[in-house]
């Protein structure tokens, strides 16, 4: 038996929950309605509130409810139906918000995509959902349109709309001629334009009779590198999302009917869906953001709807931080600023209370796996450097990370597990990958995060490590396995290995550093061997997956059972650093 000194301690948030107020065990009642369900009951009790602002425009809840109608009618007279999946590679728009309506309206899920992925990487994910119809930005369409068609055999439509598609003083449209010239030559996929087919469904509240959605029927497909690198599809129902909304608002404090919600996290990240369910389930007015980095477009909204919630990237709070007219916002009426998505430091912090008031400042930890959030760390007792206590429901473990059998006790890192209704049902078709990262413990079934961390005695969680071998780049999670394994096609490599520099300029981010080792006898110099690799990162991986900086090394070090040596490499690059020798960088 352990000592008392080491054994491990059950629970020890409880107390801090008792001194907060509140209750760990007590799961806040999830009424069995999907977000579609709650947008319908908006657009009664509250139809002239405004639901979205984007572009200085509105959009109230019942013409919201009307255009998720009118696109739930457009997909059905298409054939569409409950179980087809439907992707969205789309910037944060109000057709991205509506889609998301109306395919939780007829038990459609949703897959999201990265506008900044490469065909090859969205035909990969496609074909993996086998995606039946996908909603793109018309740039897009034009750039991937006919390689998706060719390439995913499951694609049937293809609804083409332009950003500006549902602002009221756009001008006038025109639909995109490369739709009737795909048409012309593909057999297999249609073409739809957006606006068209919207503006076509005169009749948009008489759908075909459907049967009734189920909370736990899976409503997001989110894809993630997961534990291993690989990317898989997490399967997200309504009610892993929505469970989550409730155990996170127990220190949010949404109020329904009353909230201004700022978040410019893109909706193809889950950490974006998160906040826009949130907001559509409170009946809140959300901010669209599309362009992060239009830091005067992003104020000027605030300037017209001051939030009471903000919620963004670290990096993204920092480069508002140096926006005069952010400074100069109005935030009395701010209930919270979230963070999340990657670490923030403490002075950090500290400059954003200056301008936002003092104890309105949270964290978030958690994954797509769990709709993300774990854990919270509370404004009203904040502890800087950790990423909080486990919400409420949320149990969360310390296990040997040889293993993941055996507890550890408080302050002794380990690898990181939580068991909630917020988990995932397992990644599509990938039982093995489900199998590691869903398992048995003492009675339940946990998800192994991965993460390496420890506990405080008041049950505050201090994260280590980061997954192993993954980065973070501009708030993306960057697989060093995913990069290696991709690499290993050009022909030159014989073996690579990944791992992250501090981004000084951006703190909390890491600049991917790829190191090379050769084959035998090649003749290619070290110039041209760099373009290549910059050449196919270009063609192959999303811009923020590139490596920034290349190195060629004789050997890569291995370990006595023959996995790379991460920490060999990342001690000479620290060697480097410390005798001022400059990494090589990619201009």
């Amino acid at each position: 038996m352990s000592s008392p000194s080491t054994a491990p301690q059950h629970r020890p948030w409880l107390a801090t929950y008792e001194a907060l107020g509140r209750d760990w065990n007590q799961l806040p009642e999830l009424p069995e309605k999907t977000v579609s369900d709650y947008v319908q009951e908006h657009a009664i009790h509250f139809s002239e509130r405004a639901a979205l602002v984007y572009q200085g425009e509105t959009t109230t809840y019942s013409q919201l409810n009307h255009s998720a109608n009118q696109l739930a009618g457009v997909l059905q007279q298409s054939g569409l139906k409950s179980g087809d999946v439907l992707a969205i590679q789309m910037p944060n728009t109000p057709q991205y918000v509506v889609a998301i309506i109306a395919a939780a309206r007829l038990g459609m899920p949703i897959t999201s995509i990265s506008p900044l992925l490469t065909a090859r990487e969205v035909i990969a994910q496609c074909n993996d959902a086998t995606v039946k119809a996908l909603l793109l930005l018309d740039g897009l369409f034009n750039a991937m349109g006919e390689a998706l068609a060719e390439a995913v055999p499951t694609l049937q439509y293809m609804l083409v709309s332009s950003a500006a598609d549902m602002l009221k003083t756009a001008m006038p449209h025109v639909p995109n001629t490369e739709i009737d010239a795909f048409n012309n030559t593909s057999s297999n996929v249609k073409a739809l334009d957006f606006k068209t087919a919207m503006e076509a469904n005169v009749h948009p509240n008489q759908l075909a009779k459907s049967e009734e959605v189920s909370l736990d029927e899976v409503l997001y497909l989110q894809y993630t590198g997961g534990t291993t690198g690989k990317a898989k599809g997490a399967q997200l129902t309504s009610r892993n999302l929505l469970i989550n909304n409730l155990q996170a608002n127990v220190f949010y404090g949404y109020a329904l009917g009353e909230e201004t919600v700022a978040s410019a996290f893109p909706f193809f990240h889950i950490g974006g869906i998160a906040v826009l369910i949130n907001a559509l389930r409170t009946a809140a007015t959300f901010l669209v953001i599309p362009d992060p980095r239009n830091l005067a477009q992003y104020c000027a909204q605030m300037e017209l709807f001051p939030p009471t919630v903000l919620a963004n990237v670290p990096a993204l709070f920092q480069m508002l931080m140096t926006e005069e007219r952010f400074r100069a916002l109005d935030f009395s009426r701010l209930k919270m600023a979230i963070s999340g998505a990657a670490p923030f430091a403490e002075e950090g912090i500290k400059q954003l209370e200056a301008i936002i008031g003092k104890g309105r400042y949270c964290e978030v930890y958690g994954m797509t796996e769990t709709s993300p959030v774990q854990t919270l760390n509370p404004a009203e007792r904040f502890k800087p450097g950790l990423v909080g206590i486990p919400l409420p429901g949320t149990d969360l473990k310390i296990v040997d990370a040889a293993t993941g059998l055996t507890e550890l006790p408080l302050g002794e890192p380990g690898e990181i597990i939580v068991a909630g209704p917020q988990v995932m049902q397992g990644y599509l078709g990938a039982p093995d990958a489900t199998a590691n990262s869903l398992r048995e413990f003492k009675g339940k079934i946990w998800m192994y995060t991965g993460d390496i961390g420890f506990l405080d005695n008041e049950g505050y969680l201090k994260i280590c490590d980061r997954s192993k071998d993954m980065l973070i780049v501009g708030g993306y999670k960057v697989f060093s396995v995913e990069l290696e394994s991709k690499l290993q096609e050009i022909l030159f490599i014989a073996a690579s290995a990944v791992i992250g520099k501090p981004d000084l300029e951006r703190p909390g981010n890491e600049i991917v550093e790829l190191y090379v080792q050769c084959k035998p006898g090649i003749t290619l110099s070290e110039p041209h061997r760099r373009s290549a690799i910059l050449k196919f990162s270009r063609e192959n991986l999303a811009p923020y997956k590139a490596p920034k900086g290349i190195h060629f090394i004789d050997n890569i070090p291995l370990t006595s059972v023959g996995k790379i040596d991460k920490k060999a490499l990342r001690e000479l690059q620290q060697q480097k650093q410390h005798n001022q020798q400059n990494p090589l960088e990619l201009a």
